[in-house]
């Protein structure tokens, strides 16, 4: 996912998401032994999930000075996982909703409620994966990540964390490495809720945050039926 001004689907095939922290990480206090468990445990569970609704908001801009409300452009993807290889993300940005939906190796696209276009199948797929497979391999990537966390702190609820593969969880959600980042998470139901980074660079704020519902309910994916399909590309 690159910062500035993303104007199609990506069907995140490099994902996925937390919310303002700031000083308050700074302020977290170590949590009991059992923490560090806890969020994992968390993360196995919904890695695992058979389905779920993630909403995927990033807002980035200047950094503003202390005191002062930052001016932040904002950009929204909501994207529904079906196991084992059915992804469908709709980006809302400009006033205008584009989607793309992946079943196995067939591959479509829509703008609005218009009809689907399909793309056919890719000319090549690396492995005996699907293409459906690897977008929800990227997609389940920030909840492995989650997995393997190190120096997890919580408090009232709020867990702070360094994810595993750090490095590679923020290449592919914003393509970069660099910068100052700080990471946050909250549970409920033995699931993770909600997963956000805060990202410090070049004089730039960008926050990616995950939020997730209807875990093990979401909607049911399928090709899409003949009289839903165009054979009219949709306007880019």
């Amino acid at each position: 996912m690159h910062t500035p001004n993303r104007a199609a689907p990506h069907v995140l095939l490099a994902l996925l998401v937390l919310l303002g922290l700031g000083a308050f990480l700074l302020s977290l206090s170590f949590a009991p032994s059992d923490a560090g468990q806890q969020l994992r445990t968390a993360a196995a569970n919904t890695a695992a999930a058979s389905s779920f609704v993630l909403t995927d908001t990033e807002t980035a801009g200047p950094l503003a000075p202390s005191g002062s409300r930052p001016v932040a452009n904002e950009e929204r993807a909501v994207i529904v996982y079906r196991s084992p290889d059915a992804v469908r993300e709709t980006v809302t940005e400009g006033g205008r909703t584009a989607s793309v939906l992946v079943v196995g190796n067939s591959r479509y696209e829509r703008v609005g409620n218009g009809k689907w276009y399909d793309l056919g199948a890719p000319l090549a797929v690396s492995g005996s994966a699907s293409v459906g497979s690897q977008a929800v391999q990227a997609i389940l990537f920030p909840w492995q990540s989650l997995s393997s966390a190190t120096h997890v702190t919580t408090s009232h609820g709020v867990y702070g964390f360094v994810p595993g593969q750090r490095s590679l969880l923020l290449s592919r959600l914003l393509g970069t490495t660099g910068g100052s980042t700080s990471f946050a998470a909250t549970v409920g139901n033995e699931f993770v809720r909600s997963e956000q980074l805060l990202l410090r660079a070049s004089g730039e704020q960008v926050t990616v945050t995950l939020d997730l519902s209807r875990v093990d309910r979401a909607p049911s994916l399928s090709a899409p039926a003949a009289s839903q399909l165009t054979t009219v590309p949709p306007a880019s």
